[in-house]
């Protein structure tokens, strides 16, 4: 429980819940109520707008889900409302806070088909979808994977959300960024796919050691099924010790829906086609 509340992801819920406590007490307030009382459905839009947004920051779930979320949080504060002296329940209320989730939606499915889902986060501004489609169909990509074992030996696999790649078992890692040296595209990789530390990931880069080049061709990207990609992956393996395996904060419900340390065994059955060699490699260097 305590890992937990110190994971990045729950760092942030923390922090919005504190504000959303705030903000919410000084709307109830009777001289905040004067302010907005003739424009209130405006207001529940607006609020719901920027509630969906700061959800969109924090979860970096789908959309849908996160419409869902907020929506959720709506009807909340409609019966929380229901039984506060001089206040209740409106389905009006929650009918303005829906269009505002509705506006708020639509412009994140926008932006999301906009921009390629890996680019969102490049560093310097976005890449629109058009120019990195055709990048990936002109060019293979380069990317680095952490192949992390524990002290018992067993291999770090997240079973991914996002294609290429769905629904299988696969190391963590990312795409080298234009402009982006390996070693701070390793520690990027690190942050976002494993929670951790830029600081810690600096010391795990000097122990790291570089496993070879592998091509993987897959058959769709993540922006489309019929788009082929190509990565060239250069793998970095590292035996982690309890200490390091505990500073991990794996998320869940962006690129990978499950994590679990597998045994060289198993995952040589379990995982991916292109994560099998690596299983090798790990196998051929313990015996």
């Amino acid at each position: 429980m305590a890992s937990l509340l110190k994971t990045p992801r729950t760092q942030k819920l923390i922090q919005l819940l504190g504000i959303w406590m705030v903000v919410y007490t000084i709307a109830l307030s009777p001289s905040a109520r004067i302010l907005y009382m003739h424009w209130d459905k405006l207001a529940h839009a607006l609020a719901f707008i920027g509630v969906y947004g700061s959800l969109v920051w924090a979860l970096r779930w789908r959309p849908l889900a996160l419409a869902t979320l907020t929506l959720a949080l709506g009807a909340t504060v409609e019966v929380h409302q229901y039984f506060l002296p001089g206040f209740s329940a409106s389905l009006k209320d929650w009918l303005a806070d829906a269009v505002g989730i509705a506006l708020a939606c639509g412009a994140h499915l926008a932006w999301r088909k906009w921009c390629s889902p890996a680019e969102a986060e490049a560093p310097g501004g976005f890449l629109p979808r058009a120019q990195f489609q055709r990048a990936v169909a002109a060019l293979p990509l380069v990317s680095v994977d952490w192949v992390l074992t524990n002290p018992a030996g067993e291999l770090l696999v997240g079973q991914r959300l996002n294609a290429p790649a769905r629904g299988t078992w696969f190391t963590p890692g990312g795409r080298v960024r234009k402009g982006e040296a390996l070693a701070v595209a390793q520690q990027r990789v690190a942050l976002e796919e494993l929670g951790l530390p830029v600081a810690n990931s600096a010391t795990w880069l000097e122990r790291a050691r570089l496993m070879g080049a592998w091509d993987h061709f897959f058959s769709d990207a993540a922006f489309s099924a019929s788009m082929p990609t190509q990565y060239v992956n250069l793998p970095h393996w590292l035996a982690l010790s309890a200490a390091e395996v505990a500073q991990l904060r794996l998320p869940v419900g962006e690129q990978h829906g499950h994590w679990q340390w597998m045994p060289l065994d198993q995952a040589a059955e379990a995982v991916h086609e292109y994560v099998k060699p690596y299983v090798a490699w790990l196998q051929a260097r313990r015996s």
